[in-house]
């Protein structure tokens, strides 16, 4: 599931207990805040989170999927972030929680679905 800006900022108002315009202007601002320090090529770090910084991209040629022209594009910046060591952990270690379910275990359940007389009662 992914998680909206509007998401975002209902949980920022519930869990700072503002309102939700003030939750609104904070996130605004902190977007705008990376925007405009990855605009003048600056990095922001974020101690626990990640950091953005700016990335620039070489020149190379691309293509018109319409036509099949080749386009020469120019350098141009884009954004690239990386994950704190302890956010990279904190993520791993959660995958780890998720219970693994071996095939056997899913075929199993599966023969159980099939074999179960209310779920054949409509076949005649």
């Amino acid at each position: 599931m992914s998680i909206t800006k509007s998401n975002l900022i209902n949980e920022t108002a519930i869990s700072c207990g503002v309102t939700r315009e003030c939750a609104k202007i904070a996130i605004e601002q902190f977007f705008d805040i990376v925007k405009d320090s990855i605009k003048a090529g600056n990095s922001l770090e974020i101690r626990g989170f990640g950091t953005f910084s700016p990335k620039l991209c070489n020149p190379r040629i691309g293509r018109n999927l319409k036509t099949g022209e080749l386009i020469p594009l120019a350098i141009h910046k884009n954004m690239s972030f990386k994950f704190s060591p302890e956010l990279k952990t904190k993520i791993a270690n959660s995958a780890l929680k998720v219970p693994a379910v071996s095939n056997k275990q899913v075929q199993v359940h599966e023969l159980a679905k099939i074999d179960s007389p209310r779920k054949n009662a409509h076949i005649r």
